[in-house]
């Protein structure tokens, strides 16, 4: 039984991944936010300008983390492909690139300064620590016995 690799090698399908994860993210976060404080008082008992207002928080939100999504993936990439290698200083460059999009999309230059510094600390870590902000699902304590995954033979 074969898995799929965790990461794609192609660079199109890398950034249209990061793409539309951001963007699916974005509009889900987009939709709780819209609708997370007091409405406003001339859209009460009016359905669809709330609706429309909710619409535009979406897309707000979705172009943002799309776009985060896009430069992450990008400079990722490219910075792998230009010097050969895949370690911490690509992410490191995503992250920084990452920072500083959202900090000329915010107006903000020292936003985006501290966001990329942040955003480039933070892949460091996660490049140096394994690769996964995730675990697998197993305890490895020794105590708890395996899980037995038995292949679909149709």
């Amino acid at each position: 039984m074969s898995f799929p690799s965790d990461r794609p090698e192609d660079c199109a399908t890398r950034i249209g991944m990061g793409v539309a994860s951001g963007a699916v993210t974005g509009a889900f976060l987009g939709a709780v936010a819209s609708n997370w404080g007091d409405i406003p008082l001339v859209l009460r008992n009016k359905p669809l300008p709330a609706l429309l207002r909710t619409g535009n928080v979406m897309v707000n939100y979705g172009a943002t983390l799309a776009v985060v999504g896009l430069t992450y993936s990008a400079v990722d990439c490219v910075a792998e492909s230009l010097r050969g290698k895949q370690d911490w200083v690509n992410g490191s460059l995503a992250g920084l690139a990452t920072g500083g999009v959202l900090g000329i999309r915010m107006g903000r230059i020292p936003v985006g300064i501290a966001a990329g510094a942040v955003l480039a600390f933070t892949s460091a870590m996660v490049d140096v620590s394994g690769q996964k902000l995730r675990s697998d699902g197993y305890v490895d304590d020794g105590a708890t016995t395996g899980r037995t995954v038995y292949p679909y033979d149709a």
